[in-house]
């Protein structure tokens, strides 16, 4: 399925929310007249991967590795 400009542009401005939601600890957010209360911080996560899914948005992914060596 593919998006409008403007169906993008509205998702954007939601992620923005949920995003600063998430970072500041808050439960809830407006969103276009509604308001959504989160029952905990991995529920607003669950919501931004849920958009961010919708856009296209892929995650980035970290590889460390560790490297030692005894030093005899």
């Amino acid at each position: 399925m593919s998006l409008s400009e403007q169906e993008k542009a509205d998702l954007l401005v939601k992620r923005k929310k949920l995003i600063n939601a998430y970072t500041s600890g808050a439960s809830s957010i407006s969103h276009n007249g509604k308001s959504v209360t989160f029952r905990s911080l991995s529920d607003i996560k669950a919501a931004i991967d849920l958009v961010d899914a919708e856009l296209g948005i892929k995650k980035k992914t970290r590889l460390i590795k560790t490297v030692s060596h005894r030093g005899l």
